[in-house]
């Protein structure tokens, strides 16, 4: 039976990350963490000296830990059904049954349709994603790649689906053409100013660095986005300091 939501594809490199964290200390990620936590008085540069200099960990390791234990106990990208139970709360709980039929329709188009969740949408994915559904006030809101755009985003064309008359024929065909646009990559602009703390983290490491380089167009756009999109200064700062984490541990993608 085809899983309903699934892990992010993207938590792929973290599981390896993990395991390589275990066999060179002897000690899990999470147990890593935890030790962090009890260090509650020091701020979260301080943690990260602490963990350098007391434990031996490298900077990027450092960061990694740091970051994850300062970071809002809300559920994981490892998590997805919570995390589209936490989206479809409170007033938007409303619209979880129409989001669920939607679904329905995105797994019909192929066996190699994954749909995950993040802490604001829910992205569907074939090979590329080429759907995004996210509860808004009058109904659910569906992005959709087809290929029609400027280039500038994936997901060029935007709809919002207020009941269950909305999922017509016409709608299925549009599913349909972005499922065949999940199959096909989309340059992808970036249109995120780049934070100071990042330019300077980016001179100062040369993982870091090293990594940015790595990354295409869309994944400099996706870690970007995921700073910027916080409400909160607080949410942004730690957003921030988990993207140069990531960085300094190899990763490209924010989930």
């Amino acid at each position: 039976m085809q899983r309903r939501y699934a892990p992010h594809p993207g938590l792929l490199m973290e599981e390896r990350a993990r395991a390589k964290l275990l066999a060179e200390t002897g000690k899990s990620f999470e147990q890593w963490v935890a030790l962090a936590k009890k260090q509650s008085a020091l701020s979260e540069p301080a943690l990260r000296a602490w963990l350098r200099t007391e434990h031996g960990l490298s900077s990027r390791v450092g960061w990694w830990i740091a970051s994850a234990a300062r970071a809002e106990q809300e559920p994981g990208y490892d998590e997805p059904e919570k995390l589209v139970d936490s989206l479809y709360s409170g007033k938007k709980a409303v619209w979880r049954e129409l989001h669920e039929k939607l679904v329905d329709e995105m797994l019909k188009l192929g066996k190699d349709v994954l749909v995950t969740s993040c802490k604001t949408m829910v992205p569907v994915y074939r090979k590329f994603v080429f759907a995004e559904l996210r509860p808004m006030a009058q109904g659910v809101q569906l992005r959709l790649a087809t290929g029609k755009g400027s280039g500038n985003d994936r997901l060029d064309t935007k709809r919002l689906v207020r009941d269950a008359k909305g999922i017509d024929a016409e709608l299925r065909a549009a599913l349909r053409a972005a499922y065949e646009q999940g199959a096909v990559q989309t340059e992808r602009a970036l249109e995120h100013e780049l934070p100071p703390e990042l330019a300077t983290a980016l001179k100062k490491s040369k993982t870091v660095a090293a990594t940015w380089e790595q990354c295409t167009p869309a994944m400099r756009r996706d870690l970007l986005e995921f700073v910027s999109s916080a409400k909160q200064a607080a949410t942004r700062a730690k957003r921030l300091a988990a993207v140069i984490a990531k960085l300094e541990v190899g990763e490209r993608r924010v989930y």
